[in-house]
């Protein structure tokens, strides 16, 4: 009976930690791309607000 027990709570237990583990894995991306990858190219706001103050054309 203990066996059939710790084969149940083992599925559980990894149940739960993939749960965890899987949101965590994507916000660790999506905040790498957000604070490391992003800054590197500039966004159009950025560039349109840099052609206004230096009285560039669009």
């Amino acid at each position: 009976m203990d066996l059939i027990a710790a084969v149940v709570w083992h599925w559980w237990i990894a149940l739960l930690l993939v749960i965890a583990t899987v949101p965590l894995v994507i916000a660790t991306i999506v905040g790498y791309f957000t604070k490391v990858v992003a800054p590197r190219y500039n966004s159009r706001h950025q560039r349109e607000t840099r052609a206004q103050s230096a009285g560039e054309p669009e």
